[in-house]
């Protein structure tokens, strides 16, 4: 009898093994991956696939049970492909699991186990399943927040409003601790998308150092050290900015400038000024006469570089002497606010005198080119004007210089203001005003990852739209707000979008 009932036992434990290993169909999906109904069925075994940070919902119908027995579930997954080191995700029936891994090659996948335990009588089934991660991060808004004032996490945003020819939502959060294990280290001051060798990457720095991270994955690549062709003193970078074939740091009031897909940082350039970080930066696709316009607050006057190519005149000036409408090289006292390009190359400043407390607008042409002698001109000074009058600008804390027109934007904790500069006087006018126990602390204009240094048709919400992030104390929203009636930078009010679920957000970038 008891070698009657042993064989009975095996023989279903068997049934069982052979009905589970059987049970495959084909579950991939663009968002989540349902298993809903579990057949006998040989035909159309797949491999689980999913995109990186989205769930993964398997819910399996359990056929052959009895109705009273006493089951249990346990769902595992290895650490890494071809592990045999396992976590457990779930201990439900249904599995719902975030998967934070980075993506997998079609020759390395991770396995997804179900164990079923039957507590009646102590047998166990098991299934498994291979599982694909795939790569679905792409184009889009990457949202640089924190969680506790002292260490940074990334957050990405896809949708038609950011993502061309997408028709979609994802939105991903805390990913680069998800796929890292861990935040950055200190909170990023500054990061831009670029490429370094042969990966895309974000660039970014903190007041200590300097690192990429693969847009692949998200996951850490190299930092510090590894990005110069020498130890350096320090790290940490004040500011990046992209450039043609360069990517521009400012470290310590040096500007360095090499390009990363073929090269590291090297030395600095050697000049006699301490760069700031509030710069213009002209990074047209065309090769502009002006590369680089800055305000010495040391020597009290206007700067500029020809170029950042090892084939150009990379040395730093003081814009000639001019009377009107400004003195572009004796400007004693000011201190840099703002600064920007417009699409025609100019130069927009915004200095603050620092015996008055008064405010000024700056502009300075594109420069020109001596085609008798092949050589480029200097900028000269096209226009000053006071700005003492716009309201709140003592309190601004964000600054925008539109390049498509002629406005500049300045926000206060609370309030969007428009600076209006086309005629002989400026103009102003509030335009945004944040909800009730919310505080501004990101604004940016919505710019793709390569404008203006790719000659391109850019999507159609390119330079239309502000990106702005506010936080209520505890929780983080980033808001969409359309620009209308080019010109004045109205906003449309009524398709305004509000994303919710962040940290405090430091600022915005754009990603491809």
């Amino acid at each position: 009898m008891k070698t009657i009932k042993y064989t009975y036992s095996l023989l279903i434990s068997l049934v069982f093994l052979l009905f589970f290993a059987s049970c495959k169909d084909d579950l991939s999906s663009l968002d989540t991956n349902k298993l809903s109904d579990i057949k006998v069925d040989t035909i159309g075994q797949s491999t689980l696939s999913v995109f990186q940070f989205d769930e993964l919902v398997l819910d399996p119908k359990i056929l052959g049970i009895g109705p009273n027995d006493q089951l249990t579930y346990e769902w595992t997954i290895n650490l890494e492909p071809w592990s045999t080191e396992y976590i457990t995700i779930g201990t439900e029936k249904k599995l719902t699991y975030e998967v934070g891994f980075v993506p997998t090659n079609l020759d390395r996948l991770h396995q997804i186990v179900l164990k079923i335990k039957d507590e009646k009588s102590g047998v166990t089934y098991i299934q498994d399943w291979p599982l694909m991660i795939r790569n679905g991060i792409g184009e889009g808004l990457v949202i640089v927040e924190t969680y506790d004032n002292q260490n940074t996490d990334l957050s990405h945003i896809m949708s038609p409003l950011v993502t061309p020819d997408f028709n979609q939502e994802k939105i991903r959060t805390k990913i680069y601790s998800a796929a890292n294990g861990t935040t950055i280290p200190g909170l990023v001051n500054s990061m831009i998308y670029t490429k370094l060798g042969s990966n895309n990457v974000l660039l970014g720095g903190t007041s200590n150092a300097i690192f990429a991270i693969k847009t692949l994955d998200y996951s850490l690549g190299d930092q510090n050290e590894k990005l110069f062709y020498a130890p350096q003193d320090s790290y940490g970078p004040e500011k990046l900015v992209n450039f043609v074939q360069n990517e521009i740091m400012i470290h310590k009031g040096k500007l360095y400038a090499n390009w990363l897909q073929i090269s590291k940082f090297g030395l600095p350039f050697p000049n006699n000024y301490n760069i700031p970080t509030i710069l213009g930066i002209n990074n047209r696709y065309d090769y502009p006469n002006i590369s680089l316009n800055f305000y010495s607050e040391e020597k009290g006057h206007f700067a500029y570089q020809y170029s950042f190519a090892t084939y150009g005149d990379r040395g730093m000036r003081p814009v000639p002497a001019a009377t009107v409408p400004f003195n572009p090289n004796d400007l004693p006292n000011k201190q840099n606010i703002a600064a920007g390009i417009s699409n025609q190359g100019e130069f927009i400043h915004i200095l603050k005198d620092k015996s008055t407390q008064k405010y000024g607008l700056y502009i300075l042409s594109a420069g020109g080119y001596d085609s008798e002698n092949w050589v480029p001109t200097p900028s000269v000074p096209k226009k000053f004007m006071d700005l003492s009058n716009a309201p709140e600008i003592d309190q601004a804390i964000k600054f925008l210089i539109l390049d498509n027109q002629q406005v500049i934007l300045y926000a206060t904790k609370t309030k969007i203001y428009a600076i209006m500069y086309s005629a002989l006087s400026p103009a102003y006018g509030l335009r945004y005003t944040v909800s009730s126990g919310e505080e501004i602390t990101a604004l940016s204009v919505y710019l793709q990852a390569d404008y203006p240094m790719v000659n391109r048709e850019n999507f159609s919400r390119n330079g239309k739209q502000l990106i702005l992030g506010t936080y209520n104390g505890t929780e983080g929203k980033v808001h969409v707000l359309p620009l209308i009636n080019e010109g004045v930078a109205n906003i449309d009010q009524a398709n305004i979008k509000t994303y919710n679920g962040f940290g405090k957000i430091l600022f915005t970038i754009t990603q491809l």
